[in-house]
């Protein structure tokens, strides 16, 4: 049972009222009892007091991370050995999406030249280089998907592959 009014409310002990008259903001809808605030305001509010303490989480882990990178090195080390298994399947994952990418039109030359590129970033990392091999087109983009093609890859430094994040972004010598 909804009451019309706020003293109606209050007098049955109820937690909303509906007076039928819009709030300042426009909204037809019920009211808290509690404190007169108008339920779609108040969900509204609700949901920016959430995305702004999301951000201010967000902020304070980015400073933690910036004043303690020991700590953050030790405690991805730690995840990593605690959560081996989770890695392993991922790489899966990865390993199967390579082979779903690779097309069945591709020859052994095509197949050298991509053993060639992994050579060469290998020899990059044996003498302390933190290189990788990329895939300009991500294997798994969120709206366009690479092959695994020669033409599709590129050894680039860690640091910048990292940064990448599958942002599907073409480089620029496709265009």
């Amino acid at each position: 049972m909804i009451a019309s009014s706020y003293s109606e409310a209050i007098a049955k002990n109820l937690a909303r009222y509906n007076t039928g008259k819009q709030c300042k903001h426009g909204h037809f809808s019920e009211r808290y009892t509690k404190t007169r605030t108008c339920i779609a305001c108040d969900n509204i509010n609700g949901a920016k007091r959430i995305a702004n303490n999301h951000q201010a989480q967000l902020e304070r882990q980015r400073k933690w991370r910036i004043a303690n990178p020991e700590k953050l090195k030790k405690a991805s080390q730690n995840w990593f050995k605690n959560n081996q298994h989770k890695n392993a399947m991922k790489k899966r994952g990865r390993d199967a999406s390579k082979l779903q990418r690779t097309p069945s039109w591709m020859n052994d030359g095509h197949k050298f030249e991509i053993e060639c590129i992994y050579k060469y970033c290998s020899a990059l990392r044996a003498i302390g280089l933190k290189y990788e091999v990329d895939h300009i087109v991500p294997l798994q983009g969120k709206n366009v998907s690479g092959l695994h093609l020669p033409w599709n890859l590129q050894v680039i430094t860690e640091r910048e592959n990292r940064s990448k994040r599958n942002s599907e972004v073409y480089h620029s010598s496709l265009s």
